[in-house]
């Protein structure tokens, strides 16, 4: 809801102060500044990493900076001067018309058009906060299923996002991992913490995607609305058709995040004009594009996007274009940058270069166990591939024969049926399980232009239903949903649910950083959740607080009225409140080993209870209870340290 409210927020600002045309919808916007700020963000993050001046202030007020810069225009930045009092003079001409003619200050957050261009802006703006809400619903929906919440990918990937902190950025075998700094980025901008974070960027990716399937389909086709919101839909929606994998949908896949970078690319080398750019930040937007892609994705920028380049050679509306050609240049470019950074780290860091290349373009942690579709993969990619095939064909008719522009459409289906073709090469550089990882975001882009196929062989039928247009897209909307819960709920309940007791934990801990002060508190609990603990509080596994926390307890409070001891030996203070993870889950579990130390943990307790330690329960559920010893009443809660 705060990225939400922020990005609204910005659309504002946008429509109000800098682009006020009518034709700049929230989809527009959203499209063309993720496209270039979001690009930013990635290479602000990296930079202030190398730097080691990374945190949130610093990378606002870079990107502040850089968005005054980009408003502004570097030939103004010559004659400042100028431009400021010719803006003063503008804005102040404005104001005293606006008093001379008794405008309320209620006129100053009202858009000045309100024809049929601006209300089918709202129109477009209500299908994206639906098509948002539909998709954010149906994965919010799979997490009880969900096997990656404190799984060891998990701790793996949160070591990584924890560690941006440290201004670590090659760490972990050199791994590519610019969407865990993106991960890392989030949890600051919207306040949440690291683990929440990561537990739900997954979701958001899957959101930003169908956002950008109806923005692509809406633009390489005819079809404006119906088209776009098949394929969306179909992405957000159909479980059964497309390989995806259920248990795995809360995980940050570094294909799917590249990929929201190279959709808006690919579409604008295929139509240069809707980049409205002149040709030097042309140059530098797509170079920063592709760079961020390389810091996210390797297999993103080598694999999958040269296809698409040569593809787009032959298909694009401006062949002859400098701005084409630019964006072409750019990915040559940002290429040999992005494997010269790589080729610097490995030198630095004694790895062998080849080896690191070929380790990011295979990757051990994609999966291609499919239990939930409805039809074999192989034979359902076959399926795929003959429906492009056959889309083609109709695309040519319409392309010669009937002398309209279906180009781009032409381009995406040749490169779809090109990726199935070079993941069947078994090349040892391609590897195939990433491939079908890609193909859930490109497979509803085949349906889409099919579906756009259909409306066009159909138009005289859909012409007349253009004045009831609104209506058939409720009922389009309320269909698809409908048939998608109908017909998948049997093969979707199936699957058995997952374990409770990892997402229990995350919510405890979330309750924890929230309402006690930082470094104030240990947590006693397992180890594989020490990860969570880091930057944030102190840390002790259940045979560190057996073995020796009662003679720690003891030595404390025995000179407790003595701070030089404390001063020579600070090693023997303990924190002000130290919380116990005590587990009691009968059912078969994550953390079912545990459960032998519960017993053994309680008379622990019960020995510093006899020591007058003020012990309380502060959170239970069915799995496990925390309790809270407190060796210094009121010093550790944010409540009684404000109040």
């Amino acid at each position: 809801m705060r990225l939400c409210a922020m990005l609204l927020f910005l659309f504002y600002l946008n429509r109000k102060w800098v682009n006020k045309s009518a034709s700049n919808t929230f989809l527009e916007f959203l499209v063309h500044q993720w496209f270039r700020y979001g690009s930013i963000i990635g290479i602000v993050i990296f930079v202030t990493i190398q730097l080691s001046i990374y945190d949130l202030l610093n990378c606002v007020l870079i990107l502040l900076f850089l968005i005054a810069i980009d408003i502004i225009g570097f030939q103004n930045l010559k004659n400042p001067g100028i431009y400021f009092d010719n803006k003063i003079k503008s804005i102040i001409h404005k104001l005293l018309k606006k008093i001379e003619l008794n405008k309320s200050l209620s006129s100053w957050f009202v858009f000045k058009k309100k024809d049929a261009v601006q209300r089918n802006g709202y129109f477009i703006l209500l299908l994206i906060i639906v098509l948002a809400t539909i998709t954010f619903i149906s994965r919010f929906y799979f997490f009880k299923y969900d096997l990656y919440t404190l799984s060891e990918i998990w701790v793996s990937d949160l070591e990584q996002v924890v560690d941006f902190d440290n201004q670590k950025w090659f760490f972990h075998g050199m791994s590519v991992a610019g969407n865990l700094a993106f991960v890392n980025f989030y949890a600051k901008i919207t306040d949440v913490s690291p683990e929440i974070a990561l537990q739900s960027i997954g979701i958001l990716e899957s959101v930003l995607i169908s956002i950008l399937l109806f923005w692509i389909i809406r633009t390489i086709t005819f079809s404006k609305y119906i088209a776009p919101l098949i394929a969306a839909l179909s992405f957000a929606l159909f479980y059964t058709i497309t390989p995806i994998n259920i248990n795995f949908l809360l995980e940050s896949k570094s294909t799917f995040l590249a990929l929201t970078f190279a959709f808006p690319a690919m579409v604008f080398l295929l139509k240069p004009g809707l980049l409205k750019l002149k040709k030097n930040n042309y140059f530098f937007s797509f170079l920063l594009v592709f760079i961020v892609i390389g810091l996210i994705d390797l297999f993103t920028l080598c694999i999958l996007l040269p296809p698409f380049l040569v593809i787009s050679i032959f298909l694009t509306k401006h062949f002859a274009s400098r701005r084409f050609w630019y964006g072409i240049a750019a990915y040559c470019f940002s290429t040999v940058i992005i494997l010269g950074i790589y080729a610097l780290a490995c030198y630095h860091l004694e790895t062998d270069f080849m080896i690191f290349l070929h380790t990011n373009l295979l990757s051990v942690n994609s999966y291609t166990y499919i239990p939930q579709l409805v039809i074999p993969l192989n034979r359902l990619i076959n399926y795929y591939v003959i429906g492009a095939f056959i889309g083609i064909v109709f695309l040519l008719k319409f392309l010669f024969y009937n002398k309209e522009d279906w180009k781009a459409s032409i381009a995406f289906q040749i490169y779809f049926i090109t990726l199935i073709l070079l993941g069947s090469m078994n090349n040892p550089w391609v590897d195939s399980d990433l491939l079908i990882q890609s193909l859930p975001a490109f497979i509803p882009i085949v349906i889409g232009i099919n579906a756009a196929i259909i409306i066009r062989i159909f138009n005289p039928l859909f012409i007349k239903l253009v004045q009831f247009n609104r209506y058939v897209i409720g009922i389009l909307v309320l269909g698809i949903q409908f048939f998608a819960i109908y017909y998948q709920k049997n093969t979707i309940n199936k699957f058995v649910a997952s374990d409770e007791t990892p997402k229990q934990i995350l919510y405890a801990y979330d309750q924890i950083s929230s309402n006690y002060f930082p470094y104030s508190y240990a947590v006693v609990n397992d180890d594989r959740t020490q990860v969570i603990s880091k930057n944030k509080h102190f840390f002790m596994n259940y045979s560190i607080f057996l073995d020796e926390y009662l003679e720690q307890d003891s030595i404390y409070f025995k000179n407790i009225r003595n701070p030089k001891f404390f001063k020579k030996k600070p090693q023997n203070v303990i924190p002000k409140s130290v919380l116990l993870f005590v587990f009691n889950n009968k059912k078969s579990g994550t953390y079912n080993e545990n459960n032998a130390l519960s017993q053994t943990l309680m008379n622990q307790l019960y020995l510093l209870k006899k020591r007058n330690r003020k012990i309380e329960l502060i959170y239970i559920n069915e799995n496990f209870k925390v309790y809270e010893i407190i060796n210094e009443p009121k010093s550790s809660k944010i409540s009684d340290l404000i109040f």
